[in-house]
This record gives structure tokens, sequence and C-alpha cells, in this order.
């Protein structure tokens, strides 16, 4: 076998299998004192399931080490560190979250927010900040300096910029490097601009890894991309997988053009791919002329016997039920199983989320929604952990509430104070006070036996605990023994460990945090770190997936990008608010990414680019879909406006019936 492969093929068609069998032939042809290989996954959650399939890989002798294209990038800056030479930079870094990123570089940028000088046309000052991070970010991962930022937007996306954007990044970069703080951006810039010039660098990455493989290279910043040739360059494995579908990150720092381009150059040997097509792709033809055809008239024919068919409303309220209604008489009739059913659509908000959660799970149907992300305050067991935290930590009491005090009484005791036992103890016992609040024993309530002997020992022990946790001189250590003392981790939820698994990695990194910038009084940093949380500056996902639990049977319900981006297949697919324009724009992208491709297009055309997006988008949902595919569609908007999208010419040619024949490629 080559040591040299590149696999080009759309969604379904064996990529990563492709992958797996080039890393157990490097195995067989390797020492088993070789050096491990390098293989990259395109996010987070792939890269697990990735090192699953590869620890289940019969055969498979060759050592390798796994990585995200940012996780790598991240983690050879923090390890190569005392390499860089950088003046004033602390021995260690502390990584900066892109929630801490923006809090402290509005912080930074004060001055020239203020004078407008930062602001961007149209944007409030929250925005402005987060716009000139993503370019940071955008051009780190392309491998250019900031002074070079204007001019390449400029040159794609003519338009008037902040004067000030490189003087305030390049202000935030050195302020950051004084602190010993690296975030995503700052950490690719730095590889870019000073890590990988560097031979000795470049040396010890080929005396570390014996080859490279990346699964999904589409989803790749060009950056990453003199890695891969630098071990072609020298004749050690390595392997790409590209889909030509995929591109979804594209908007985010992803450069599929370059990567595509290089293989073009070197005549990377490609396996032989598939045959035939997948799910139902086959009508990716039909579905494509449907929509260049502007009154539908030549292909009306073509979708009467296909396997799509439409749910059409007046209202979207009216359409969510139906949505839910048809889905649960499918699975009450045997007729498919919840598992597999998808829905999907361009920003699915909240209440169409919970509408169609409440309807089915009343029904006894779950729903998965995807990467959902809610507040932490948003969790009764975030708000009492930190209410208590207001009895401990001076100054925190201004931002108490007897009704906060209450449901912290209820939550902690584990139910044994009743929500309207606890209401009375909160009026009575509950001594509000700006710096020190206080809970009174309960025998200052009049009629304190009232409350019930289980409430009374409930209550006496939250109360013990107060006054010990007081030799507890550190907020967050008074936090981690809260949450230690008061939980009881064998019946948590797995949306309560989320939550709670997030406030304490919040907490860690926000001391560390303090720690770095400064020696702030211990209750002003604990102030800092209540306000944050309760601000709804952090969020975690309510509904994760545990490894440690089996998957359920459940409905995924999932934006345009999420879904794709979880590379899953369902037969029935219900392609929710078909008529919304947003079909065009649901892919996240950052202002002007386009300057930073190796290959920009000139002009940039945001109407084109859209329309490519919106059928390679459709091409992948059509690859993952088996059976049938339910377009949904309302006359009116939430807004209560008409839709008129880009999929209403597709909408008006197949049959309105909740669940026609099946039709097959």
């Amino acid at each position: 076998m080559s040591t040299a492969m590149w696999f080009d093929c759309p969604s379904r068609q064996g990529r990563t299998e492709q992958l797996l069998e080039w890393v157990q032939a490097v195995g067989r042809s390797q020492s088993p004192s070789s050096l491990p290989l390098l293989i990259f996954a395109a996010t987070g959650d792939r890269r697990l399931q990735l090192e699953t399939r590869l620890r289940a890989t019969v055969g498979l002798t060759a050592t390798y080490q796994t990585a995200t294209p940012l996780g790598f990038i991240q983690q050879e800056v923090e390890l190569f560190w005392p390499w860089l030479r950088l003046s004033q930079a602390p021995n260690q870094v502390v990584f900066l979250p892109s929630e801490s990123e923006q809090v402290l570089a509005s912080q930074v940028w004060q001055g020239w927010l203020n004078d407008e000088s930062l602001l961007w046309p149209g944007t409030v000052a929250a925005a402005s900040v987060r716009r000139c991070l993503d370019l940071l970010l955008l051009a780190g991962l392309a491998g250019v300096a900031i002074p070079e930022i204007p001019q390449r937007l400029q040159a794609v996306l003519p338009a008037s910029l902040p004067p000030a954007i490189v003087p305030a990044l390049q202000t935030w970069v050195d302020w950051c490097l004084a602190q010993g703080l690296l975030s995503y951006g700052l950490a690719a810039l730095l590889y870019s601009q000073d890590l990988w010039p560097l031979a000795t660098y470049r040396d010890r990455l080929s005396q570390r890894f014996s080859g490279c493989y990346g699964d999904d290279v589409d989803e790749y910043p060009a950056l990453l991309l003199p890695v891969f040739q630098r071990f072609q360059a020298a004749g050690w494995p390595w392997g790409c997988t590209f889909n030509p579908l995929g591109r979804c990150r594209e908007g985010q720092g992803a450069d599929p053009e370059a990567w595509q381009a290089w293989a073009s150059a070197i005549g990377g040997e490609s396996p032989a791919q598939r045959s035939g097509s997948v799910g139902l792709s086959c009508w990716q033809p039909a579905l494509q002329a449907s929509l260049e055809t502007a009154d539908g008239l030549d292909t009306a024919a073509v979708w009467s016997e296909s396997p799509f068919s439409s749910l059409q409303t007046v209202s979207r309220g009216q359409l969510l039920r139906q949505v839910a209604e048809t889905i649960a008489q499918a699975v009450e009739n045997g007729v498919i199983q919840p598992q597999e059913i998808a829905i999907v659509g361009p920003g699915i908000d909240a209440i169409a989320r919970y509408t169609l959660i409440q309807i089915l799970e009343k029904r006894g149907i779950a729903v998965r929604p995807l990467a959902e992300q809610r507040r932490l305050p948003s969790s009764a067991l975030v708000r009492s952990l930190l209410t208590l935290l207001a009895f401990l930590q001076p100054g925190l009491g201004l931002h108490l509430r007897r009704e906060a005090v209450a449901e912290m009484l209820t939550t902690l005791s584990d139910g044994a104070i009743d929500a309207v036992r606890a209401g009375l103890m909160a009026d009575v016992l509950y001594l509000p006070q700006r710096e020190q609040p206080q809970l009174l024993a309960v025998t200052a309530a009049p009629r304190w036996d009232r409350f019930g002997d289980e409430a009374i020992r409930a209550y006496e022990s939250i109360l013990d605990w107060l006054h010990q946790a007081q030799t507890e001189p550190s907020a967050l250590g008074q936090l981690e023994a809260a949450a230690q003392q008061f939980l009881p981790r064998d019946r948590l939820s797995l949306a309560d460990t989320a939550h709670l698994r997030r406030l304490l990695e919040v907490a860690d990194h926000h001391w560390q945090l303090q720690a770095v910038l400064g020696t702030a009084p211990e209750a002003a940093i604990a102030g800092r770190f209540y306000s944050l949380v309760m601000d709804g500056t952090f969020a975690a996902d309510p509904f994760p997936e545990s490894q440690w639990q089996p998957p359920i049977a459940a409905v995924t319900l999932a934006t345009l990008y999420q879904y794709r981006m979880l590379q899953a297949q369902h037969r029935w697919q219900f392609w929710l608010d078909i008529g919304s324009p947003l079909w065009e724009r649901d892919q996240p992208a950052y202002y002007g990414y386009a300057a930073f491709l190796r290959h920009p297009p000139h002009p940039f055309d945001p109407v084109e680019a859209a329309q490519t997006r919106l059928l390679r988008c459709l091409a992948d949902l059509l690859a993952r879909a088996g059976d049938r595919i339910i377009l949904c569609h309302s006359d009116l908007a939430v807004s209560g406006q008409e839709q008129a999208g880009p999929l209403l010419a597709l909408l008006n040619q197949v049959p309105q019936e909740a669940l026609a024949g099946k039709a097959g490629c």
C-alpha cells in the first residue's frame, strides 16, 4: 500500500472506514517500538467517536495519538512555550475560553470602545469585540499577520473598518502574553508566526510521530497543512479523507479549497470509491432542477411518486403540533422507531424546541436536542449553590431575595423541606444584610415546631454546615465542599450533572485566572464570579450524552449545522420551516471569513456563496435520509410574516399528505 493516500468522497461513502484500514496497514508494517501516528478528527465529539472505533478495530497494532486541529495547535504552543522567547511572558500559561476572552478584551479595549474607534458600523460594543476576536482567530488559522487584516478584508468585502482594529488587536495580544493568557486565536497566531518557522520545532515534530492522518480535512484550517506537507515531503505515511458535501466549518476558519488544491498538486493516490448512491442522494439532480425551475411545471410530475411529502398549515403553532402528531402516530402504529427520526431546520428556536419536546414526551416519545446550550442560572441546582455562597462571602447579600433562599432550602435538602415550609422559613429565619446575610436558628421562629421534625433536621444540617464552612477561606473551596455535602451524586440527572460540572469548571478557571491577573481580595473575586454566572455568561448542555449509559431511543432535534456535524443518518427526516429564508444562512460564518482563505473568490458574492452552501447542504441531507423526507411549512412565520424562502419551489410540487407512499431510488 502506498504511504500517501487521499480519499475524496461524499457523505456515507466509507471515509472513516478507509482511514481505519490505512492505520491498520501502517501498523502491520511497523515495529512495536515505532513512534505513534498523529490522527486528527474535525471536532471533539468526532475525536471521541474515532478513538472508540480505533479501540474496537480488530488487529490494530499501530500506536496513535488523536487530536482536533485547534486542540493540537493549543497543545503545541503550550508545550513549546519556552521556545517562543516571548519578552516579559511568564513561564506558564492559562487557557482563556471564549467567554472570559470576551470579558477581558472588553476591559482592555474600553478606551477605543468609548471613543467608538473600535465599533463596527451598526453594531454595539459587545458585538464589535466579538467580531474583532473572531478576526484574530481567522487570521491565525490562515497564517495572516495582524497588520494585514484590514487589507485582506477590504479586498474581499469593501466596507468601512474601525480605524483602531490593528492597534487594538496588537494591544490585546501583547497584554495576553504579558499575563500568560492563551486563547484559541492567540495560539493560532503564535503557531503560525513564531512556532512553525522554528526549524528545531519542525525537526522535533518528525521525532515524535511516525505518520499523520486526518479524517474530514474539509473541516480543517490551512494552518495545519504544513504539518501534513512535512510528512508527505519526507515520505512518511500520511492520509486524508475529504467530503465535498461537508465543509460545514468553512466560515469558521476551515479552508477546504486549500486542502483540495494541495492534493491535486501532489497527485495523492485515492482508493477506488464505492459505486452507486446512498440514502436518497439519487434525488439530488431532480431537487436541484426543481429549485432552478422558477414555476416548477417542468419537474412537478417527477415528484408525484417520490419519497417526499409535505405538511402545510397556516400558523407555525399548528405546524409544530401537526409534526409532533405525525411522529407520534407513526411510532405508536409501529411504522418507525423514535431513533430513526430526525427533525432538522434552520435556527430552531426555543419555542419550536419546547413545543415539540412537550408534545412528544406526553406521548411517551423521548426527544434528543443536539448541542442545546442553556445558561447556568437556568438550573435550580446552580442557583442554590450560589445562594449558599452568598451566606459565606461578604458583599453578596445585596443580590439575595427571599425566594432564592427558599429555593436553596428545598434544593439542598433533597426535598426534605418542601416549597411551602421553605417559604415560611425564608420569611422568618432569613435575616437580609448587605455584607453578611444570616440564617437564624430554627427556634427563633414563632411556633417553630410546626415545621416538622424532618424539615427541622434538614434546616439545622444546612445551618451547621454554614458555620463550619466559615473556617474555609477560599470561596472555591466552599463551593466544592457544598457540592460534596448536599448533592446526591448517585441520584443527579444527566442535566444536573452537566450543569454542576460546568459550574465547577468555570469556578476553577475563574480563580486560576484571577491568580494570574493580580491579588484581588477573595470577596471581590467571589463577587465577580457570582455576577458572571448569574448574568448568564456561561452555559451548559442540558441534554448531555453519557459514555457510561446506552443512548436512549429518541427523536433527534437539530439545526442544519448541528445535524450535519453529527454525521448521522435516519430513515425519516422532517425538514422544518421549509419556507424560511434561513435555509441559506444556517451555516455559522464569521464576518469576512472569505478574506482569509488561501484562494479567496474575487469578487466575493455572498448571494452566490449562500446558494452554493444550500445545494451542498441539501445534497448532504439527502445522503443521510433513508426512506422519507417530510417538508414542513407554515404560511406565517413566528413573527406573523409570510415566508418566502428558497425551497418553496420544491414544496409546491410534492404531495400534501403526511405519510405518502414510499419511493426509493
